[in-house]
């Protein structure tokens, strides 16, 4: 019988398996003990902090980030809060890397429980939001700079003079225009020369609509000056009131809001880098979220089937003892011995596979007769009423592959098999291979229900199935693990099928494996 302890210790080791599935991520990852003890960081989390797994492992989590800005009242609350087996959700705080510079931190812990519903470990996703704040005081600091600006403009003047229809134009507007002041004695029709051609066809209709009003006349134009510069004016007027209508103005302002202009579009492109870093940063914790999530399916599926035939050796070996068959008893037990021998290497074999990345597969001559001849045996015992013949086995080849991980392939494809061919009278099995030069190509053949071939790819998604029978037990998770290991190996797995008429699996892996690892690898599809 497994201990508080062993649970722990195996949830442990298959937590390890999500560094490779969040490596790639952007936001930091920790993994603590029920003490808040860091067991694993992520890469991202050294490239932020400056601080390695070796020298955070067994510390603290908060403890070596804290500093003199750090608010001790979030911290006690966030500790109150996880004791009590509560989240931590969407939390700020001040955090100091290891160069002594502080940084804003956005955290987010999950308790990790047993099954029995005890805390004993933390997943903590953390971001780091100090470009985030900084371009948000970024924005309130151009926001008092326009203000500025604007209460420090000077206006430029166009004036009606002594002469009927001539205005005069001052010096700060002829400098706006890059043209000397000699120049512009004439009507306001000089200055929408400079208005940009693509709005200077709707300034006449604009300044009609206005006369005709009586409203003040206020327009912000783009320019191109005399020297070719472009610049924003901004043209205020008030048409002159008769006992019938009104005339164009006597008197415009003409003030450069290019500054102005600029802010504007500046604070736009703030906030749009802002809104894409919201976007950006939710996108990166939906897929964590979602990764956590598949990985505890994907961890109490790969533990069933194992355990699963230990217990059921288990109870034939009682039953046995039980009549007195002491020989028949032993070999059962020697059963269980094995399968827990498997189950011990397929939990160190991921786990090293997590943790070396590229190099985590170890790829050795794996005899496939041999290998898939026990899986078929395991599969069968898992259904013991069911009779099944089998063919090919002798034709399949020796391969390269890790001996662990193809072994979990074959494990999950010959259960698919039988547990979707239950309703035949006899499950009849084929195997076979072809040699290609880049690799070989093996094959398991079932008479099973089928599926229609649309679903080719989607049976290979996580939580994806086939058949909707809920009278077949499944998860979705089997064939998304072999997929999974298949592509870390650098081969491909697809299936060809039909409803009613069986499905048939391939397993292509090239001689040399080209090792890709878990990390790289998504978890849907």
């Amino acid at each position: 019988m497994l201990t508080a302890n062993d649970d722990f210790d195996e949830l442990t080791s298959w937590l390890l398996i999500l560094e490779r599935i969040v490596e790639q991520s952007g936001n930091m990852v920790v993994i603590t003990d029920r003490d808040q003890r860091v067991n694993w960081v992520n890469r991202t989390y050294t490239a932020v902090t400056g601080w390695t797994l070796d020298e955070v492992r067994g510390q603290k989590a908060g403890a070596v980030l804290s500093g003199p800005l750090t608010d001790k009242r979030v911290a006690a609350a966030m500790g109150e809060k996880l004791r009590a087996g509560q989240s931590v959700v969407g939390v700020e705080i001040i955090n100091y890397r290891k160069s002594g510079e502080a940084y804003v931190a956005l955290l987010n812990i999950e308790p990790i429980r047993d099954h029995q519903g005890a805390t004993v470990a933390y997943f903590s996703i953390q971001s780091d939001v100090t470009e985030k704040r900084a371009l948000e005081q970024s924005n309130r600091r151009l926001q008092h700079q326009l203000q500025e600006a604007q209460a420090l403009a000077r206006l430029g003047r166009i004036a009606q003079t002594e002469k009927e229809g001539e205005l005069e134009w001052s010096v700060e507007v002829c400098d706006l225009l890059d043209i000397e002041r000699s120049v512009v004695r004439g009507s306001i029709d000089f200055l929408t020369t400079f208005i940009d051609r693509g709005v200077r066809q709707h300034v006449p209709l604009m300044t009609r609509q206005h006369l005709q009003s009586g409203k003040a006349i206020d327009l912000e134009l783009p320019i191109i000056t005399a020297k070719g510069k472009r610049r924003w004016v901004r043209c205020r007027a008030l048409p002159v009131p008769l006992q019938q209508g009104y005339r164009p103005p006597e008197t415009w302002t003409v003030q450069d809001v290019s500054v102005y202009r600029e802010l504007i579009e500046q604070k736009r492109q703030t906030n749009e880098r802002l809104q894409s870093m919201v976007h950006e940063r939710t996108q990166h914790l939906e897929e964590a979220n979602r990764s956590l999530e598949a990985f505890s399916h994907a961890l109490s599926h790969d533990l069933k089937k194992p355990v699963r035939h230990m217990v059921s050796y288990a109870e034939i070996t009682r039953q046995l003892m039980a009549s007195g068959d002491a020989d028949q008893a032993m070999a059962y037990a020697d059963k269980v011995i094995a399968a827990g021998i498997r189950l011990q290497h397929l939990i160190e074999g991921i786990l090293a596979f997590c943790r070396m990345g590229r190099n985590g597969i170890h790829p050795s001559s794996v005899d496939l007769p041999s290998l898939v001849s026990e899986c078929l045996g395991e599969a069968a015992s898992s259904f013991p009423s069911s009779v099944f013949t089998s063919c090919g086995l002798s034709d399949l080849p020796v391969v390269h592959a890790d001996p662990v991980l193809i072994r979990d392939v074959w494990s999950n494809l010959l259960d698919n098999a039988f547990k979707y061919s239950q309703m035949r009278p006899v499950i009849e099995l084929e195997f076979g291979a072809k040699e290609t030069p880049e690799g070989w190509t093996v094959f398991l053949r079932d008479t099973g229900c089928g599926f229609a071939g649309h679903q080719q790819d989607a049976i290979f998604a996580m939580f994806s199935r086939a058949v909707a029978d809920n009278s077949i037990q499944g998860d979705g998770i089997g064939l998304a693990m072999c997929r999974r290991i298949v592509q870390a190996h650098g081969g491909k797995i697809w299936a060809e099928s039909r409803p009613g008429e069986g499905s048939t699996f391939f397993v292509h892996l090239p001689r040399h494996p080209r090792p890709s690892g878990f990390g790289e690898l998504q978890l849907k599809g």
